[in-house]
């Protein structure tokens, strides 16, 4: 009697210890699958709108791919044609659960919304480029567009006479601009005046045709006034410069621009660099903002995922490219 006792109680000593060491192992799998988890990390632009982002789109393409790979995470990339879409494009982010957001607003205003609805979710988010008025992000990357019009007005104050006319030409009515022309309104000599003609959207098209309505409404006094065109990007000042090569086709065009000395642009744009290379009448200059800034706003996110240590502020510098340097930035691969 006593020995079968003894071998039921060895059996029912076995079969807890199963069951103990099973349950045991179900927990360390599930523990370890959570630490485990494949991160995911989306990127959220605008689309094409011009030659800018087209550039940011390659770069973000090409980085956001590179860190997934290394870190065997998953990876997005989204491209929205308004506000909207991308305000939709967000929205889907959110209910996909996505661990981090990067995002260059389309305008920082009407993204607004749906940046606090990402921080609400608890997901952090990497704004890029564009800011959102009274938010405080995760982290925040940028060019110094304060910079970009400092420099512009130092350049300005040192180049051309007092008294100068200075035609602006905008981006558009983001952060951006409204940075650029504060940055030189502090800083331009106030013996000159400036006179802005208006917002181009960054478009080529569109800085030619703000010129010429500015030159066709304009007598020959007030022309003579212009020194220097402060334009807030490449395309708008090539835009410029194609009015200005039509003029001196033109045989039916009689007004003079003799004293037009100096033009100013930024962001990165090769066929920029390659009018300031080859350039002889007018004194051309372009401000570096790369669209591959956007590639260190994913850096952070990668620093953010991975629980290192981060700036919540990075302002990339700006460096003036001039026909002594413009040979450093030529790439013939670029796609911008």
């Amino acid at each position: 009697m006593e020995k079968k006792f003894s071998s039921k109680l060895i059996a029912v000593l076995i079969t807890l210890t199963c069951i103990c060491l099973t349950v045991s192992a179900c927990v360390t799998d599930k523990k370890s699958t959570s630490s485990n988890a494949k991160k995911s990390i989306a990127i959220s632009l605008p689309g094409a709108t011009h030659g800018w982002p087209v550039g940011v789109i390659y770069h973000a393409e090409n980085e956001a791919k590179a860190i997934a790979e290394t870190n065997g995470w998953d990876y997005k990339v989204l491209k929205a044609e308004t506000a909207n879409e991308q305000s939709n494009q967000i929205e889907t982010l959110i209910t996909e659960k996505y661990d981090l957001i990067v995002m260059l607003p389309f305008d920082g205003a009407s993204l607004k919304a749906s940046a606090a609805n990402v921080k609400d979710a608890g997901i952090p988010l990497v704004i890029f480029d564009r800011e959102v008025p009274d938010f405080k992000p995760t982290a925040t990357v940028k060019g110094d567009n304060t910079g970009i019009g400092v420099e512009t007005a130092k350049i300005f104050n040192k180049e051309i006479p007092e008294g100068t006319l200075v035609l602006e030409l905008m981006g558009d009515t983001s952060t951006v601009p409204t940075q650029r022309t504060d940055g030189y309104d502090k800083t331009i000599n106030d013996k000159f005046t400036k006179k802005q003609l208006g917002y181009t959207g960054w478009q080529r098209s569109e800085g030619r045709k703000l010129f010429e309505d500015f030159v066709g409404a304009s007598s020959q006094d007030e022309i003579n006034k212009v020194q220097a065109i402060f334009t807030h990007d490449d395309e708008i000042a090539l835009g410029v410069l194609d009015a200005l090569d039509a003029y001196s086709t033109d045989p039916n065009f009689n007004k003079k621009f003799d004293n037009l000395k100096i033009i100013a642009a930024s962001a990165g744009n090769q066929l920029m660099y390659n009018r300031i290379k080859t350039e002889t009448k007018y004194q051309l200059f372009s401000l570096t903002y790369s669209p591959a800034m956007i590639k260190d706003a994913i850096r952070v996110g990668e620093k953010i995922l991975k629980g290192e240590s981060y700036d919540e502020m990075t302002i990339l510098p700006t460096v003036e490219v001039n026909k002594d340097n413009v040979e450093t930035y030529l790439d013939a691969n670029s796609p911008y």
